[in-house]
């Protein structure tokens, strides 16, 4: 059908007229009021608080801090570790604590705390994330040329994942390192055509390794969209322009990340996580291979099975094959010997930037092999959304970042019942006891007997109480370690608080 010259084709439309971006739009709104009904991204274990506690720390423009000293407890004999919470750890060069975990995502939350505060910079941060991370998912599916019904049905079976929804509401990094990578990843596709882009590539993936080093693993899919099928002098010096834009964008996160591991630990090409190599295993391989295939169709539904079907695309796709591909498989590959991956269903987590990848890959797969009447198709993405919607109850993923309060409802109780100068005997709530109150802190799992004896006498001496805020799992451990006349004083969710009653600690 002819259409005048004043009368635009419907593929004329500006982008924000067109029925299928207008219904996306509302969608991702939609996604985003649920997303933060449900966020709180507060200070919780090991992960979380180490987030937010790097956040402060980088906020002061030091990247050390003071541990907070209990007068009358030496130091001669004392672990490292004795006042260190949980995701800080002893500087090596001995000047007070560092961060354990990368300055990523503590950056973000710094940037986001003009507009949310400290108390909600976090939410906002992942709420944002949680919302980029489908609408980039989507956008670079359309440019890689999956059909629109496939393309949706791919960006609503990552909201609606299980993993993709856990930790989209608590204060963790897989989500922000989904983000960063599918944005380098659609930079580096779009610098095919314009070598520009190349320069956005290298900014994302800069932000990308800040958040999560290993994000390094970037560099297979930017080979697979950039190597010339020929090696004539123009593609090479188009790859060579590419490369250096790249590295150019780059640089800035880059020289970042040595800097302040060179402050930090001493190093510039190390990290908080120190030595990583001995974590990784040859003999986990064929039990984290079964994990994938056992929870990888569960967490992503069961039609990211036709991801394997990729090769067999035909030639029009074999590029963009070979792109998703190598993504995917970069970091299938890299956490199959990881000694963790296969504990539990949400250590899969360290996937989750694989799995734009795996769903584009899957869904232009599908629009390829799959039914192609609508019917059917309605059948198949139905079947897949229940499947996932099954799993999102069962692991009630809508509740995950109320789990963490238990960490700030101890803290408010602390502050409210606890005199400013009581010692708290702490492990896992450590961190976020350090980020919440002003307490000075011992770790119970690394003091010694004859620390133990000092700290008692130094607070009965100077009349300070103690306090210890467990969890269930800890408590056998600690009256083992700190054995004595302890006294429970109250109990927040999950947190039960005990109380030294031995030799006076008032006056």
């Amino acid at each position: 059908m002819e259409f005048p010259p004043s009368s635009p084709s419907p593929r004329a439309l500006p982008a924000w007229r067109r029925p299928a971006v207008r219904f996306a739009a509302i969608a991702l709104l939609l996604y985003a009021i649920l997303v933060a009904r449900f966020v709180n991204a507060c200070a919780g274990g090991s992960d979380s608080s180490g987030y937010l506690n790097h956040a402060r720390i980088l906020a002061t423009g030091h990247v050390h801090i003071q541990p907070r000293l209990i007068p009358g407890l030496t130091a001669q004999s004392q672990s490292p570790f004795l006042y260190s919470p949980l995701g800080i750890k002893p500087a090596p060069d001995g000047d007070g604590l560092v961060a354990t975990y990368p300055t990523g995502l503590p950056l973000l939350i710094l940037a986001a705390r003009p507009l949310g505060g400290w108390a909600h910079a976090c939410d906002l941060v992942m709420v944002l994330h949680a919302v980029a991370g489908v609408a980039l998912t989507w956008a670079l599916g359309a440019l890689l040329g999956v059909p629109t019904r496939w393309l949706a049905l791919g960006a609503a079976l990552l909201a609606a994942g299980p993993l993709y929804l856990d930790f989209s509401l608590q204060a963790m990094s897989d989500v922000p390192a989904l983000v960063w990578t599918a944005a380098a990843a659609l930079a580096a596709w779009r610098a095919r055509e314009r070598v520009g882009w190349a320069l956005a590539a290298g900014a994302a993936l800069a932000v990308a390794v800040l958040i999560r080093p290993n994000n390094v693993l970037m560099a297979a899919p930017f080979c697979a969209a950039w190597w010339p099928e020929r090696l004539a002098v123009a593609d090479l010096r188009r790859l060579a322009a590419q490369v250096g834009l790249l590295v150019l964008g780059g640089a800035p996160g880059g020289l970042f990340f040595c800097l302040h591991g060179l402050a930090a630990y001493g190093s510039a090409f190390t990290t908080g996580y120190g030595e990583t190599g001995t974590l990784f295993h040859f003999q986990v391989l064929g039990e984290t291979l079964l994990h994938y295939g056992r929870w990888l169709p569960a967490l992503l539904s069961p039609g990211v099975c036709l991801f394997l079907l990729l090769p067999w695309t035909g030639r029009p796709a074999r590029r963009q094959a070979a792109f998703l591909g190598s993504w995917a498989l970069a970091y299938l590959a890299f956490y199959s010997c990881y000694q963790f991956t296969h504990e539990t269903w949400w250590y899969l987590r360290f996937l989750l930037p694989a799995a734009p990848p795996l769903l584009l890959g899957a869904m232009l797969a599908g629009s390829r092999f799959a039914p192609a009447g609508p019917a059917a198709f309605l059948v198949l993405a139905a079947l897949m959304i229940t499947e996932e919607t099954y799993w999102d109850l069962r692991f009630k993923v809508l509740y995950s970042g109320n789990g963490e309060a238990a960490y700030s409802q101890a803290a408010q109780w602390l502050e409210a019942h606890a005199p400013p100068n009581a010692i708290l005997a702490t492990m896992q709530t450590s961190g976020a006891l350090f980020y919440y109150t002003d307490y000075a802190l011992i770790r119970w799992d690394q003091i010694e007997p004859a620390e133990y004896r000092q700290l008692l006498a130094a607070a009965a001496a100077a009349h300070r109480s103690i306090y210890a805020p467990l969890f269930d799992f800890e408590t056998a451990q600690f009256m083992q370690r700190m054995p004595g006349r302890w006294q429970i004083v109250a109990k927040v969710p999950r947190v039960t608080i005990w109380e030294w009653t031995g030799a006076s600690a008032s006056p």
